[in-house]
């Protein structure tokens, strides 16, 4: 049954130029059933959040069981970077990353599936360095400061 509902949410969303990040049932301390989806995508504001809502509750509400809730939100603005994919889709942004030889932020310059490039600040200088995607243990996306 979930399935069918997250499929579907993919078809809605992609029409609207929208990302499906995460399609989750959980219970909320035991108590309430929670549909919590997270979307991604460019100028997410709460206006858009709430037409999606809409949009998702008017077209597919048959397939959301009555006793339980439905939330939409965005992914947020630091979140886990966990496949190739993601990390592809952020070149040109600011990243988050940890290896044995480097823990920090820079911009991702360019990634070809194997070797990750950064532009990191040192001492108000630039520099380039190159990152093995495999020696990478942690990236999530993030904001300059």
């Amino acid at each position: 049954m979930f399935k069918e509902l997250e499929e579907q949410i993919k078809i809605l969303l992609e029409k609207m130029n929208l990302e499906l990040y995460s399609f989750k049932v959980k219970n909320d301390y035991g108590i309430s059933k929670i549909i919590e989806v997270l979307i991604d995508g460019n100028n997410l504001t709460s206006d858009t959040l709430e037409k999606i809502h809409n949009d998702i509750r008017s077209e597919l509400d048959s397939l959301i069981p009555e006793d339980y809730y439905f939330e939409v939100s965005t992914a947020g603005a630091e979140r886990p970077i966990k496949t190739k994919e993601e990390l592809l889709k952020q070149v040109g942004n600011h990243i988050f990353l940890v290896s044995p030889q480097f823990r920090g932020n820079g911009d991702l310059i360019s990634f070809d599936g194997e070797t990750i490039v950064l532009e990191i600040r040192v001492k108000n200088l630039y520099k380039k360095i190159e990152i093995k995607y495999n020696n990478a243990s942690q990236m999530r996306t993030a904001v300059r400061m």
